[in-house]
């Protein structure tokens, strides 16, 4: 079952306070436990996670109900509509569309474009382009002289005036594959034309980018419901896959995150994909509760 928003809420909070524990009858602690049988239960959730990684929990630089908790860093993960925190609540109020975990959701745009959204994604819509607010989309841009435009947080948009690409923001990362025609990735430090046949991954916050080759089929294939990975490090194809499954999934070892992963995934068995995501490391993925998934290393 889904967590509700005061769940969420706990479980935010109790993976803060095991971080900062300083000792195993911290006082903080046993007065925040005390507080409610709701308190009690989340805590025994994640001091059963921090057991079975052998790792310290760390709390989201910036939450939101897709984290996945890494130790030391805060990246895209999974969770459900009634999971949302206040950022994400922001985001809802603002975007014209929003989509839900495992859901995707086809739009029609008013330039004649068309556009299918990702799970757990939310966009505001304009004349010639739209503001991807969080999540993913696959774009069929209808041909015209003025380019169309999607924004993406931290500065980066994609422009075009007629081609079709898939563009997310998976994990701490921008995602970009092309399968007919050109588009120009741009931001603060990077600047990158990308062709059909495609693909571009950047770091908006340093500028940093891989790129290369990829049958132009494979773009989108999400819609399908298969996942195409190449080379993509662990923890950014993790976040992906996440968005096909109810609940939290934290990567508690920073050792097996970085880890590169090619493949293709069926996001009808989201867990399933996800251990076959985690196999080559030699890590594991536990469920640990209704909403919350741990991977580690033992």
């Amino acid at each position: 079952m889904p967590p509700t928003p005061a769940q969420s809420a706990l479980l935010d909070e109790a993976i803060t306070l095991m971080m900062r524990r300083t000792s195993p009858a911290d006082s903080t602690i046993a007065a925040w436990r005390a507080r409610s049988a709701d308190h009690e239960a989340v805590w025994q959730m994640v001091a059963k996670a921090h057991g079975i990684s052998g790792r310290v929990l760390s709390p989201p630089r910036n939450p939101t109900r897709r984290n996945v908790v890494l130790g030391g860093a805060a990246l895209l993960g999974a969770g459900a509509l009634g999971a949302w925190t206040l950022p994400e609540m922001r985001q809802t109020q603002q975007a014209d569309h929003v989509t839900t975990t495992a859901q995707l959701l086809n739009m029609a745009l008013p330039d004649g474009s068309h556009a299918t959204l990702g799970p757990d994604s939310a966009v505001i819509t304009g004349a010639r382009g739209f503001r991807l607010l969080r999540g993913m989309a696959w774009v069929d841009v209808a041909p015209a002289a003025a380019p169309f435009v999607v924004q993406l947080p931290d500065g980066v948009s994609i422009q075009t005036t007629s081609a079709t690409f898939e563009i997310a923001r998976d994990a701490h990362l921008v995602n970009l594959a092309v399968s007919t025609d050109g588009v120009d990735l741009r931001s603060s430090l990077q600047s990158r034309a990308v062709s059909a046949g495609h693909w571009l991954r950047l770091n908006p916050k340093d500028g940093a980018y891989e790129e290369g080759p990829r049958d132009p089929a494979l773009a989108g294939l999400w819609q399908q419901g298969l996942i195409a990975a190449e080379a993509e490090p662990l923890d950014v194809l993790v976040a992906r896959i996440a968005r096909w499954m109810p609940g939290r999934v934290v990567i508690a070892d920073r050792a097996i995150a970085r880890a590169r992963i090619s493949g293709l995934f069926d996001t009808s068995n989201p867990t399933r994909a996800l251990q076959a995501a985690v196999r080559p490391t030699g890590g594991h993925v536990r469920g640990v509760s209704g909403f919350l998934t741990v991977i580690s290393i033992v």
